[in-house]
């Protein structure tokens, strides 16, 4: 490829004027701030982002950032927009101690009928 042709530069009677200075006042003459080593010490930062926030914050914090994330099925949603009211809600609160798991005494008394029928000859394996 053939070299590019520079433009011709401008003459120097048709480059702008000057502007003409301004004149300032001594009294607020401009002091500039050295923020280096041994100069002034820098301004204050906001420094909030930075801290260590107690960890129920960070988890509320994180808990908020992931449900504005996650799609939440409506299903589930309802439950926690607490679209049920109050009546609905008790009626699946019914339903839903039907299908609770045993607790402690439940399963005690559970194995316990289970063996007194293995030992009387009546064996029922699940």
């Amino acid at each position: 490829m053939a070299p590019r042709k520079k433009a011709a530069p401008t003459p120097a009677a048709v480059k702008k004027a000057a502007a003409p200075k301004k004149e300032t006042n001594p009294l607020y003459e401009k002091r500039p701030k050295n923020f280096g080593l041994g100069g002034q010490p820098a301004p204050k930062r906001d420094l909030r982002r930075f801290v260590k926030w107690p960890k129920y914050v960070r988890i509320q914090r994180q808990r908020r950032v992931l449900s504005m994330r996650l799609k939440v099925p409506p299903v589930l949603n309802q439950f926690v927009t607490r679209a049920l009211d109050k009546n609905q809600a008790e009626t699946l609160f019914k339903l839903l101690l039907k299908y609770r798991p045993e607790d402690k005494k439940q399963k005690a008394e559970r194995l316990k009928t289970e063996a007194e029928a293995r030992a009387a000859g009546r064996v029922s394996w699940h």
